[in-house]
């Protein structure tokens, strides 16, 4: 068994959970674990980890806010791939659903990230937006809005919304993703390994739209947290 080591708030009614783990746990971006519960199991990527202290961070929703500090839990992975780096000389893009985006933010501490696409269903997502400082190629004048944490990691990002949130470009992320291969030459496109992060849905989606497109892609299924 494990123990709830922290449970604090964030934006848009998400909590951060860090859990107990064992020092010599494999941990990398792209792996999910399952959190037994009192109140039903929860299968999250992985968002920080710290193995000096022994715990892992994941971003979960409202549903975990009964969690005190010291309740145990068990805690089932890693499962999942690891996000790797491109090979060669190719830049790495990431692609991917709310669901996937804490194990994206996870990505930026490891791995060179030229770029994040991400689409966001409420609207009070769980890590905030601000004006990106970064031009990315392909977007349209209002598509503006960055994730604040992966500016703040120097990655730049864009963002899909289906409703016009200011900032966001307004559609699915298959329609942000088409936007920005237009754009690129290609070379440029030869030039590019993109990682699907999300659900399944998410994933087989952007794999049927970005196959034969770029230089690579791989796929990151991550199970549709509750």
């Amino acid at each position: 068994m494990s123990r709830i080591l922290g449970n604090t708030e964030m934006p848009g009614n998400h909590r951060l959970l860090r859990v107990q783990t064992p020092t010599d746990t494999r941990v990398a971006a792209g792996y999910w674990f399952r959190l037994g519960l009192d109140h039903g199991d929860l299968s999250l990527p992985v968002l920080d980890h710290s193995p000096g202290e022994g715990w892992l961070a994941f971003c979960a929703s409202q549903r975990a806010d009964y969690l005190a500090r010291g309740a145990t839990c068990s805690l089932d992975g890693p499962h999942g791939k690891a996000l790797q780096p491109a090979t060669g000389d190719r830049r790495l893009v990431l692609v991917s659903d709310e669901t996937g985006l804490p194990a994206a933010v996870f990505a930026t501490m490891q791995l060179d990230i030229h770029l994040v696409l991400v689409a966001l269903e409420g609207e009070a997502p769980a890590f905030r937006l601000r004006p990106s400082r970064f031009l990315v190629s392909g977007m349209g004048p209002g598509a503006i809005a960055g994730v604040g944490v992966l500016e703040d990691a120097g990655v730049a990002s864009r963002v899909a919304h289906a409703s016009p949130l200011p900032g966001c470009r307004e559609g699915a992320l298959h329609d942000l993703a088409d936007d920005w291969l237009a754009d690129l030459s290609a070379r440029e496109r030869w030039d590019t390994a993109v990682a699907i992060l999300g659900t399944d849905a998410t994933v087989d989606t952007l794999h049927h739209q970005l196959r034969g497109r770029v230089g690579e892609v791989h796929l990151h299924p991550l199970p549709g947290s509750r």
